[in-house]
């Protein structure tokens, strides 16, 4: 009697493993199957804001070299982003205005041609636009550049604009929020580029100043604001000169 006792207590007892470990292993397959990727549980981790996905945040199409020698060309940006395709038109249209507006030198008249030393594929004047594109963690920013080419002169910086976005959320952000996230104000950075500025002055043959400092300071709405590649804020901005006006880029 105490060895059947004994039997049933035994069978019983690997009836009980048996099913603790079948039953175990279910749950722990269907754990590890669900959380195989931690994402999948988080719906803001897939939601996407491109409207290409086969395409970056920021790419360019219709590439027209004008100039080969005078590395002068034009593109059409665009920015893949759900409700920023009215931003992408506007800038299709500005590229196209300047590309209707290229001048060439034969079609001048009263022109010296041996005068001109820059005869790079007969182009006398032209706006060319240069874009710069940026990329850190969920931030990517557009920087775009103006230069007025003229034959006599090549390239002098015009004016610049930038566009930069959250890519978790879509949004682009704005120049006060890009301000707050970096803690800082339009009027520190202002005082950072004085310093540079000063730093960096010369003198002409005359004895002139040649950075006009408080022409660059005074009228400042001719700059833009990006993240770069190593997530700092940074700024691009117009320098006035006495002799051609230029453009620097600092972090700040």
């Amino acid at each position: 009697m105490e060895e059947n006792f004994k039997s049933k207590i035994g069978f019983s007892l690997f009836i009980f493993i048996v099913l603790f470990l079948a039953i175990g292993g279910f749950f722990f397959t269907q754990y590890m199957i669900n959380n195989k990727d931690p994402k999948k549980n988080n719906i803001d981790d897939v939601i996407s804001y491109k409207i290409d996905e086969d395409k970056d945040y920021i790419y360019f199409i219709n590439e027209n070299t004008i100039s080969d020698d005078g590395n002068l060309f034009y593109k059409d940006v665009v920015i893949n982003i759900k409700g920023e395709e009215e931003l992408t038109e506007s800038l299709e249209i500005e590229n196209k205005a300047y590309k209707d507006s290229v001048q060439y030198i034969s079609k001048q008249s009263l022109i010296n041609e041996g005068t001109i030393p820059y005869k790079y594929d007969d182009i006398y004047a032209l706006i060319n636009r240069i874009y710069e594109v940026y990329t850190f963690d969920r931030y990517v920013s557009l920087v775009i550049k103006d230069y007025n080419y003229f034959c006599y002169d090549l390239l002098t910086f015009s004016k610049t604009k930038s566009y930069v976005y959250d890519t978790s959320s879509g949004l682009r952000i704005s120049e006060e929020n890009l301000l707050k996230k970096y803690n800082t104000s339009l009027d520190k950075i202002k005082e950072e580029i004085k310093t540079t500025l000063e730093k960096s002055q010369t003198l002409d043959d005359e004895g002139r100043e040649v950075i006009n400092i408080y022409a660059t300071l005074n009228n400042f709405n001719n700059y833009s604001l990006y993240i770069n590649d190593v997530g700092k804020l940074c700024i691009t901005y117009l320098v006035k000169s006495i002799e051609k006006d230029y453009n620097l880029s600092m972090e700040v």
